[in-house]
């Protein structure tokens, strides 16, 4: 086995200090395999990719199975390293990389009779393919390969191979000890180990549906002939890139540090039901907008109908001068627009 590792200065991965604020108290590590095939009945373990914090800084181990028989070494160094953390980071982890370490550890023990012990069960997961899934509408993703929103975020690799690719290149490096082929492998992974810290500008979006973000005016505007809320609000952590979406009159706007939360106004007459009864509500006459999904607690929600499953919420002073509703329904209006919630 071989171990390459590299440590990265602050500057070079600036929008990773987000995981400090969402994890608060928690030792964060990624990880990332490289397999000579996608069975591990029928493939093995090559290389095993992971980014830790030491001393503040952020450093990446390529454990790497130089002579092809190292897989069991390589597994039991990472277990040893999980059992250090509580988070664990990957992409697309859940389906593959996890399961894939889990059965070649139970091929370990058939076969070889080594027990590796299984801290997978004791760490908080985040797969980073699940986050952003939610959001490839809002983002414009054609998909959401690592590669793809690596050149969204404006990274550009080194490496140009696919991990397929690579398996043939590690297999001839194992028989022919070809220094340039050990790089290739080590290049791709390594890649993937750097691409993953700056996946971690996906977790800035992700924050502003948690309401990590001020509210920076209110005011209203006429457009068209129509009247609109405009909530402006300035975020924790910067976009990555800018972004534009809307669902049902409600839309989000925003670049860099700033956003704003559109909403048109409805000046009608709605109805608040009592009781969940159909046949006892008030009706009311002012100004609306829409709550899209959820209710915010303590405020009043309206409805059409009975069966409509978008309420609206009155425009008036209780509302507007309570900076807690506010910010609830741009946290929930946000959440719903840019994951796409229909």
């Amino acid at each position: 086995m071989e171990i390459i590792r590299e440590t990265f200065e602050n500057k070079d991965i600036p929008y990773i200090g987000i995981l400090d604020e969402l994890y608060p108290d928690e030792k964060i590590m990624m990880f990332d395999i490289e397999t000579t095939g996608l069975s591990p009945d029928r493939s093995f373990i090559y290389m095993i990719g992971i980014n830790l914090r030491e001393d503040g800084k952020w450093q990446t181990l390529l454990l790497f199975n130089d002579d092809g028989r190292s897989e069991p070494a390589i597994i039991k160094e990472f277990q040893e390293i999980l059992s250090r953390h509580t988070v664990l980071i990957d992409f697309n982890g859940e389906a593959f990389d996890i399961n894939f370490v889990k059965r070649r550890m139970q091929f370990i023990q058939s076969k070889m009779g080594m027990s590796i012990t299984d801290h997978f069960r004791s760490i908080k997961n985040v797969d980073l393919m699940k986050m952003i899934r939610p959001y490839k509408y809002a983002l414009g993703l054609p998909n959401i390969k690592q590669k793809t929103i690596e050149r969204y975020l404006g990274l550009d690799r080194i490496d140009k191979y696919n991990g397929g690719q690579l398996i043939d290149i590690y297999l001839s490096y194992i028989s022919d000890r070809n220094p340039n082929s050990k790089h290739l492998c080590i290049q791709h992974n390594r890649d993937d180990m750097f691409g993953m810290m700056h996946l971690s500008l996906i977790f800035n979006i992700e924050s502003v549906s948690k309401g990590l973000f001020d509210i920076s005016k209110i005011e209203t505007e006429v457009k068209n002939e129509r009247l609109y809320l405009i909530i402006g609000i300035s975020l924790k952590h910067p976009l990555p890139r800018p972004i534009f979406s809307s669902l049902n009159g409600v839309s989000f706007d925003g670049e860099g540090m700033q956003a704003v939360v559109k909403a048109s106004v409805i000046d009608g007459t709605m109805k608040y039901y009592y009781a969940s009864s159909k046949e006892s509500f008030e009706e009311k006459r002012g100004l609306f907008i829409s709550q899209l999904s959820g209710n915010i607690e303590k405020v009043p929600a309206y409805k059409n109908n009975y069966k409509d499953k978008i309420s609206y919420i009155e425009i008036c002073d209780s509302f507007l001068g309570n900076p807690e509703y506010i910010k609830s329904y741009v946290t929930n209006a946000a959440d719903i627009i840019l994951k796409n919630k229909k």
